[in-house]
């Protein structure tokens, strides 16, 4: 939900107290901001939270946030996520490149012994 002040766990913060007394200020540390994906089950879960509040970006990824943040800080995170956008899709690209090589070299290299053993063993 946000970055919890000082040595606590998430588990051992006070949530009754003012939102800002235990969690930190994004904007104003100029903190960076780290996403995960969430899972089907959170998405519908937290599209109906109250305490949440969505982002939407212009490519339709969305960007899930504790709605006590100020306007600053929604910002803030909003920018930090359509910035790394490009690693993202960096992430997605690289799966799906090994998705598409691997069986190709797999295919070529059975191929190769195959061959090979009906040469009888000969050097290529």
């Amino acid at each position: 939900m946000g970055v919890v002040k000082g040595e606590l766990k998430p588990s051992e913060v006070d949530y009754g107290k003012p939102f800002y007394e235990t969690m930190r200020s994004p904007s104003a540390e100029k903190l960076s901001v780290t996403f995960r994906p969430v899972n089907a089950e959170n998405r519908i879960k937290w599209d109906k939270d109250l305490t949440m509040t969505i982002a939407e970006m212009s490519d339709g990824s969305r960007v899930y946030m504790s709605a006590n943040y100020n306007d600053a800080d929604k910002d803030y995170i909003a920018k930090q996520f359509w910035d790394q956008r490009w690693n993202r899709y960096a992430q997605v690209a690289g799966i799906i490149a090994l998705w598409a090589l691997i069986p190709c070299i797999v295919i070529f290299i059975f191929g190769h012994v195959i061959m090979w053993i009906g040469r009888g063993f000969t050097r290529t």
